[in-house]
């Protein structure tokens, strides 16, 4: 009975520490109501204490069952929260790198445009300088030809000026020729030599 007893109570506390009910154990003197009352003999007190220390010990599995599989949830949670951010992080990237690719693309585009405008620009300038050299080459031409004009007449005009000195000595050879002969014929006197 002691001992059975005992058991009863580590029942109980087991029981209590669930924060469940103790059973109540009474002498069957110390009740008045008999219906109050379960009478249990000693197999079926035994069957209860089995049936409902199991009950607990299976209680007890299932919470840490519950407990296990709610931090597995938990754990989940998080991997899926973090997956969830580094998608979102990749994704990020990704719309970062693709503006980087556009901007990129544009500033390729732009390049190009400024390229091709300046090579047109550069081909209106060799088109307005060939036509400045061949101006400047008729204008050349044109001088040279003027040049080569002058330069005849200057050497007509030298050989004319040439001549016109000879015949100019030769008239003043002449002159004097003369006057030396009409000095030697004429009288003379003062005023003739005068």
């Amino acid at each position: 009975l002691q001992q059975e007893k005992a058991e009863w109570e580590n029942l109980n506390k087991l029981l209590m520490r669930r924060g469940l009910k103790p059973v109540s154990l009474a002498a069957p003197e110390s009740c008045r109501n008999v219906s109050d009352m379960i009478v249990l003999d000693s197999q079926s007190s035994l069957g209860i204490r089995i049936a409902l220390k199991t009950l607990v010990e299976d209680t007890d599995r299932q919470q840490k069952m519950m407990q296990g599989l709610m931090e597995a949830n938990r754990y989940l949670r998080d991997e899926i929260r973090q997956e969830r951010g580094r998608a979102s992080r990749q994704e990020q990237r990704a719309n970062d790198l693709e503006n980087v690719v556009k901007n990129i693309k544009s500033k390729i585009c732009q390049l190009e445009d400024e390229t091709i405008a300046k090579v047109c620009q550069q081909q209106n300038q060799v088109k307005e300088l060939k036509k400045d050299q061949q101006v400047s080459q008729a204008k050349y031409q044109q001088q040279q030809e003027k040049l080569q004009e002058q330069e005849e007449i200057i050497a007509r005009l030298q050989k004319e000026l040439c001549k016109v000195g000879m015949e100019e000595q030769r008239r003043v050879a002449t002159q004097n020729k003369m006057f030396c002969q009409f000095c030697r014929r004429a009288p003379k006197s003062l005023l003739d030599q005068q």
